[in-house]
């Protein structure tokens, strides 16, 4: 694939940077780039960039790797960014960048004025010119995402990223690199070799990555080819981890005996609440559930009867999945407590994005009940990996990396939403259920038919992660929003404040 020839670029406003097409929903064909111009990483540039990688995977048919591709651009372009911050400041404080001992002596000075001052550095860069340049495109064979700033490279700069994509093509996968790096090294160099495993682990190879410098310019390019082949190196790793999940219990015959009896035509809340009392630990469960933010109205709930009735019959044998989960997780699993929580937490948004969406009683039913249940695969995770999953996370909230969903599959060989699925499968949950634990953190890959249930369960996980800010607004793939009724970030972001404040006042 050729090099995209010079072209003029005009500031778009309503996109936020400099390009050549006219509007985000320009046409996408055949050998024809579009062609993106910035200084800094704002939202509306974000915004922009991510809806053009999304628009071109859905049309190549290539959404499976988004994770990894995301996670490399983010990677790039913050380090193209950063190359060009540090010659602004090499440049104002009269040392020479290529000189060695200059070099050596200001680095230091610079990362942590550039940790401190960012934005004040950054808002210097289009003043000296220093932009970086994203452009896509795509043939019958390749797609191909090139990353380009105008400066080229020390060879002491070259040398360190030469030595880390060389690092990268010895490990096996990302628990290797973990083992390998030390404190030093993690903060300089391990988000560029997880980025190149990521790649590897969705089946693009050590060739997908390509790095060059010559005179004025410093090129990444990434190339996605048109059939992506996976191939797990983990099986082994994966077969013990899914053998502690054939280890688990069978579902609690007792809910499964409840659940039956409210399909019956004579059922009632006093039949129904006789049967739950039998059950100490699921009827203060009951109770709980129905003083929890997602429920709760008014004062609180003390009796059972009144929690039932509160929830309704219907809506609590839905429940009962997510309750009897519970009750067999909680003593067992360390890490319960912390995902229940959260969980609970996110039951309370995707309430509210289901009300919003104009959801009937039965389905909003089914949408709390799947919340409450989309990461039991990760309670799992994290007692059965705990090391890599500590990683895992440290990394992914503390760099601009990516979802945790491909750093766990390049680390453990298995995401915690695909496991969570596979425990729903054998405890016979209804298939919705079991889609939203699988792909709430991949909502593009899931059918259609499934969007109802895994966008807004998506959308509440992103919502909890931006208001940690540990995610951005501008992550949020276009078609997500629009289903779940939002026609902008903006007015995704009033919401998420908004809905934040009173699930805050209970």
């Amino acid at each position: 694939m050729a090099s995209p020839k010079a072209v003029t670029l005009e500031y778009k406003q309503d996109l936020g940077l400099h390009s050549n097409i006219n509007d985000i929903n320009h046409p996408i064909s055949e050998n024809a780039p579009f062609h993106f111009k910035f200084f800094q990483i704002t939202d509306e540039v974000e915004n922009t960039l991510f809806q053009i990688l999304d628009r071109f995977l859905l049309q190549l048919d290539l959404i499976i790797v988004r994770d990894s591709v995301l996670a490399a651009m983010k990677e790039t372009v913050t380090n193209a960014i950063k190359a060009n911050a540090k010659r602004v400041f090499f440049k104002n404080r009269a040392s020479n960048i290529e000189n060695e001992t200059e070099y050596e002596a200001g680095i230091a000075e610079f990362k942590k004025t550039y940790l401190e001052n960012r934005e004040t550095i950054e808002d210097s860069l289009q003043i000296n010119n220093f932009g970086v340049f994203v452009s896509f495109i795509h043939n019958k064979s390749l797609m191909r995402i090139r990353i380009m700033n105008n400066v080229q490279l020390t060879a002491a700069e070259s040398a360190r990223i030469k030595e880390r994509i060389d690092k990268a093509k010895t490990y096996n996968d990302l628990a290797d690199a973990f083992m390998d790096m030390s404190s030093e090294q993690e903060g300089a160099g391990l988000g560029l070799i997880m980025t190149l495993m990521m790649l590897r682990n969705d089946g693009l190879g050590d060739s997908a990555f390509k790095f060059e410098t010559s005179e004025n310019k410093t090129v990444f390019m990434i190339d996605i080819p048109s059939k992506v082949s996976k191939e797990n190196q983990q099986l082994e790793k994966i077969d013990h981890i899914v053998s502690q999940i054939d280890n688990l219990p069978t579902f609690p015959k007792a809910i499964k005996d409840i659940q039956d009896a409210i399909d019956k035509p004579n059922s009632s809340i006093g039949t129904i609440a006789e049967m739950i009392k039998r059950d100490i630990a699921l009827s203060a469960n009951i109770l709980k559930l129905s003083n929890s933010a997602a429920f709760r109205r008014g004062g609180r709930v003390e009796s059972l009867d009144r929690a039932i009735q509160l929830i309704g019959l219907k809506e609590l044998q839905t429940l009962l999945y997510s309750l009897g989960t519970k009750q067999m997780l909680e003593d067992k699993f360390p890490a319960f407590t912390a995902i229940w929580e959260k969980s609970n937490e996110s039951a309370f948004y995707c309430k509210a994005i289901g009300q919003k969406m104009g959801m009937n009683k039965a389905d909003l039913s089914n949408l709390i009940a799947a919340s409450l249940l989309h990461d039991i695969g990760e309670i799992l995770l994290l007692s059965f990996d705990k090391q890599h999953m500590s990683k895992i996370k440290t990394y992914s909230n503390s760099r601009e990396i990516a979802s945790t969903i491909s750093m766990e599959e390049s680390a453990i060989g298995i995401t915690h939403s695909r496991l969570g699925a596979m425990v729903g499968e054998k405890w016979n949950f209804p298939i919705l259920y079991t889609k939203a634990m699988e792909f709430h953190h991949r909502p593009l890959l899931a059918d259609d038919v499934y969007s109802d249930i895994v966008f807004p369960i998506y959308l509440s996980d992103m919502m909890i992660s931006v208001n940690a800010k540990e995610a951005k607004s501008s992550e949020i793939p276009a078609e997500i929003l629009k289903l779940c009724k939002f026609q902008t970030k903006s007015e995704f972001d009033s919401f998420r404040v908004k809905i934040r404040e009173q699930f805050l006042t209970y």
